[in-house]
Parts: C-alpha cells; sequence; structure tokens
C-alpha cells in the first residue's frame, strides 16, 4: 500500500507517505461514496453521487526517532519539508494528482482544500488533517449577441436573482438550496465569472480555481430555476 501525491507540471515535487492512516474518506458534496479501510480492506461500496469529489484523511508524518520503523510504508521523510510542500500546494492552488494503491484511486487530479498540522508528543511527530477536492475543468461558450426588437432598439436586459455569499458557502451548496440541483453550481460559475475571478484577484490568488474559491459579502447572480 503507498499513498503518492506529485504536482503535475513538476513530477520532483512530491510526497510518498510513509505513515498510512487508518482510514481514507470518499466522497462528493454530501453523499459519501466510500470508506477504505487500510488495515482489513474491507468491502467498498460507490454509490453514485454529486458535485466535486473530496478525499481526506487523518495521518502523520513520524519524526526522526522513528525513521527506522519496519511499519514504515517508504523511505522516511522530514516532517517540516512535507508540511511546508503541503502548504505550498494549498497557499499556490497547485494541480496534484494523487495515487492510494489499493482503493482504485489513481491519477486523481486535485487540489489541497483544506490542510492543518501541529506537533505532537516528544519524538519529534507532526499529526495532520488533509482534504483533496477534484479538479474540474470548465467549458467557457461564447455568448450570443442581445437581440434588437423591431423599432431597432435593444431589448431590456434580463432581470436576475442575486444572493450574497456567507462564510462556508460553495457553489454546489448554493445550487443545491436556491436552484434545486447541486450539479448547476457551474451555470452559476458562467454568469459570474469575472465576479468570482476578481474577487480571487484581490483575495490575492492568481485564480479562483473555477469557482472552488469563493468569499462572504461576493453577490451573485442566479439562473432561472
Amino acid at each position: 500500500m503507498r499513498i503518492i501525491a506529485r504536482e503535475v507540471n513538476n513530477s520532483k515535487k512530491m510526497i510518498d507517505f510513509d505513515w498510512l492512516p487508518l482510514e481514507i474518506k470518499d466522497s462528493g458534496g454530501d453523499i459519501t461514496f466510500a470508506s477504505y479501510s487500510l488495515l482489513d480492506r474491507g468491502d467498498v461500496v460507490r454509490p453514485a453521487g454529486r458535485g466535486p469529489r473530496r478525499i481526506s484523511w487523518e495521518g502523520r508524518f513520524p519524526g526522526e526517532s522513528r525513521k527506522s520503523l519496519p511499519m514504515l510504508a517508504g523511505p522516511w521523510k522530514d516532517p517540516l519539508e512535507c508540511d511546508k510542500l503541503l502548504k505550498r500546494w494549498q497557499s499556490r492552488g497547485k494541480l496534484i494528482e494523487l495515487l492510494i494503491e489499493g482503493t482504485g484511486i489513481t491519477g486523481f487530479k486535485c487540489y489541497v482544500n483544506q490542510y492543518s498540522s501541529a506537533y505532537a508528543g516528544g519524538l519529534g511527530d507532526l499529526e495532520y488533517s488533509i482534504e483533496w477536492i477534484a479538479y474540474e475543468p470548465i467549458t467557457v461558450s461564447v455568448k450570443a449577441k442581445r437581440k434588437k426588437s423591431k423599432n431597432g432598439k435593444k431589448r431590456a436586459s434580463k432581470s436576475f436573482a442575486r444572493y450574497t455569499v456567507k462564510s462556508g458557502d460553495c457553489l454546489w451548496t448554493i445550487a443545491q438550496s436556491k436552484l434545486g440541483k447541486g450539479k448547476r453550481w457551474k451555470e452559476i460559475y458562467k454568469l459570474n465569472k469575472k465576479a468570482i475571478e476578481d474577487a480571487a484577484k484581490k483575495h490575492k490568488y492568481s485564480s479562483s480555481d473555477n469557482g472552488n474559491r469563493i468569499w462572504p459579502g461576493l453577490v451573485l447572480k442566479l439562473p432561472k430555476k
């Protein structure tokens, strides 16, 4: 069993996780897809689901005093270096390819959505929690020109319902609650792409990662139900 994460555009930047977590959660939106037990490798259930796929676990990077333990899944690595690389991936929105042997998760392109860490005990161990969110390319279509009425004047622009983003919101949950279908989050992103990308730059990000980053106070137009 191995867990390997590497940058898509720089394969030299990688982590071969030497200490395996007890459990890996694989979910989409609010619907759980599967839970893999790495100790006994029990049955895997994969019902259909919606929303961006998320993979998460809690684990540790063992301190140097544990580097010779036979239970390590791979060569020991300095916990501080692993911690720095994961924080860099998260802060810079690096596209990552994730491989988890024995689970069917292979070639999974994603971003580090959440990551936190803390040193624990007296052996130099660093305990962490991580969540990866799927990369989903967006296809942008060209808008047709506004049609003119018979008298030659342009028709009035469409009016949209509006929604103000609150803490904890994502485009999926907004689409689910306001439009009845979470998968319509792409429509919200397309309708508000400029506003979302401008907000990302305002918060010092190069992009919103196709709408994965939105901030409280942002006013979004909503497509018709």
